[in-house]
């Protein structure tokens, strides 16, 4: 399906504001899209790209809908070409990819002081790569700590008072929690306790001291209660409002409250635990500007990304379901507002997934480690080690450069 293009004439002429006098300082050229957004989304967009022309007029945009499996290798096609989009909207993963191949431009100018501050930093940390950024984060998703207000009302500060009130909780057929220690639910916390998956070098770095509390810490979810691994039991006990507490994704969130009301849902920020505190992955989708924009265009695309990050663009953003990016974002007149500010703030306190060109060869290895440890009582540094020497082998057959964690 392909979006029409937005032609500055029609989206200009809602505006009131006169048209100011051309100077030097007047931007033009034009501002192409690439985007996935659907039909629900699309209107937000819109609207972003009709405020930014009350001030711009000269500027001209180009905006095309592409399915979000065949967006990345189009771009890619076309950019080779000389040709393509200036702006392409997505993933953070696709960042380190399409850098390397001289695909997208490093966007460290367009961030200021002022803007990098106003980020969720665990979502800049993912656009950071090679001391470049691949581009800037304009909305966030990721793991977080649910809790259902109706079985309980109190917001743990540290994982103890969480199990103590998950204990006291669980009576007859309600749970006080059931904690995920699937690695995509529960590797964000060996981050939270000062851990990280690779050195500086690229070498793996968590069968360590830290590596060995992150797997004490996934050992202790089974003093609050009963534990999940990589299904959806805990959360659809969760939905049917027998469990007080579930880690899950924010991806999740629509059907929760659906299930248990919006007004029962609630969002915790994550609990302390030994040294450090629980943390959960986030995951951002980012505006990556094309190395095929120059000149005007070029200008223009880096101005309104600017303006997307704007608080006033970023609410646009809440209004159609997607978490804001930018931490101070007024939010109103939204039915879930609430729980969208304190997913803003539980990713605050949340660690950015890795964007690691190898990533996946980790991912792969430690939930392997998780199963043996959990599943067949394999010892945990047995366990690291054996998940280390599996990721070396495999750098050394792929001969992946290597890169700094982000």
């Amino acid at each position: 399906m392909v979006i029409p293009i937005i032609l500055t004439e029609t989206i200009s002429t809602k505006s009131v504001t006169p048209k100011p006098e051309k100077t030097s300082e007047t931007l033009s050229g034009t501002v192409s899209i690439w985007h996935s957004f659907d039909e629900s989304q699309l209107p937000a967009l819109v609207q972003i790209i009709t405020d930014f022309q009350v001030d711009h007029p000269d500027v001209l945009f180009d905006v095309l809908y592409i399915p979000v499996q065949d967006i990345k290798t189009r771009f890619e096609q076309e950019v080779n070409e000389g040709r393509g989009p200036t702006i392409l909207l997505g993933p953070a993963e696709w960042g380190p990819s399409l850098l390397d191949a001289g695909h997208i431009v490093n966007v460290s100018d367009v961030i200021s002081n002022a803007l990098a501050n106003s980020l969720n930093q665990p979502a800049l940390s993912s656009a950071r790569y090679k001391n470049k950024f691949t581009g800037i984060p304009y909305a966030i998703q990721g793991v977080v700590l649910f809790r259902n207000k109706e079985i309980i009302t109190i917001d743990p500060t540290t994982f103890e008072e969480l199990t103590t009130l998950a204990q006291a909780s669980t009576q007859g057929e309600i749970i006080g929690t059931i904690l995920d220690r699937s690695f995509l639910l529960s590797g964000g916390h060996l981050l939270g306790l000062g851990g990280q998956f690779s050195d500086k070098a690229g070498n793996p770095a968590f069968n360590n001291q830290k590596g060995q509390d992150w797997i004490q810490l996934l050992k202790d979810f089974e003093l609050a209660g009963p534990t999940d691994s990589n299904s959806d039991q805990d959360l659809q006990a969760f939905k049917e409002g027998k469990v007080g507490w579930i880690i899950d994704g924010t991806w999740n969130t629509p059907t929760l409250i659906e299930s248990i009301g919006v007004e029962n849902l609630t969002i915790d920020t994550w609990p302390a635990y030994s040294e450090g505190a629980l943390s959960g992955f986030v995951f951002s989708d980012q505006l990556f500007i094309s190395s095929s924009a120059k000149n005007d265009h070029l200008a223009a695309s880096q101005e309104f990304i600017k303006h997307f990050l704007s608080p006033q663009s970023q609410s646009l953003l809440a209004k159609i379901g997607l978490i804001p990016a930018v931490t101070d974002v007024p939010i109103l007149n939204i039915g879930s507002s609430e729980l969208i500010a304190q997913s803003i703030k539980a990713l605050a306190g949340g660690s950015a997934y890795p964007i690691l060109l190898n990533f996946n060869d980790y991912r792969i290895n430690l939930e392997i480690a998780l199963k043996s440890i959990f599943e067949e009582n394999i010892p945990a540094e047995t366990a690291l080690q054996i998940a280390e020497e599996s990721i070396q082998n495999s750098l050394k057959q792929t001969q992946i450069p290597a890169s700094p964690t982000p």
